[in-house]
């Protein structure tokens, strides 16, 4: 009998110890707003945005961890509307990012979390000209990431979240309301 007792507090134990791995994988879609800020007032815009991020995450506390990630976006339906009557179309952009995360526990399942960092990015999008002349422009920089969110994490090691996202690429400004999913390990 207290061998079986021994094995049952051992088990225990070893799910405990699992639930906190520092090691997390997820995904987050979303969709958002997208302000271009051209070179001129007629080749600024706004539109919608449909975007997906993919991250892993590496927990060197409890409350604290880095995140690298990639991450994709463009236009939407409301974008391609309002392209028919800009000088701006077809705006996509995707890259890497790194940044810190940090989270505050609102109870053992539950937390509000922060993310601040730099995103190695690409920018492309078609540009009318004189004549209805189109110029495709494909630009690289590294700037802001930043988010803040809400997540859950279940008991099996799955979580969900909702985020928001606010990154600025270049000329473009993409404001982004996402769900995700992830598992830790």
């Amino acid at each position: 009998m207290r061998i079986l007792s021994v094995l049952i507090a051992w088990l225990l134990s070893c799910n405990a110890l699992a639930a906190q791995g520092e090691h997390i994988m997820g995904v987050n879609v979303g969709y958002g707003s997208q302000d271009f800020e051209g070179v001129s007032s007629d080749s600024s815009t706004s539109g919608d945005n449909v975007m997906y991020d993919i991250y892993y995450r590496y927990m060197w506390q409890e409350n604290l961890g880095v995140e690298a990630g990639y991450f994709s976006g463009s236009g939407g339906i409301m974008s391609a509307f309002v392209g028919i009557i800009t000088k701006v179309n077809s705006i996509e952009y995707k890259g890497f990012r790194t940044a810190l995360y940090g989270e505050y526990m609102l109870s053992r399942s539950n937390r509000l979390y922060a993310k601040l960092g730099a995103s190695a990015n690409e920018l492309s999008y078609d540009l009318e000209g004189r004549n209805d002349g189109v110029t495709s422009i494909s630009d690289k920089d590294v700037d802001l990431f930043s988010a803040v969110g809400w997540g859950i994490r279940f008991n099996s090691d799955l979580g969900m979240n909702i985020e928001y996202q606010y990154i600025p690429i270049q000329e473009l400004t993409v404001q982004n309301l996402s769900i995700g999913i992830s598992y830790r390990f």
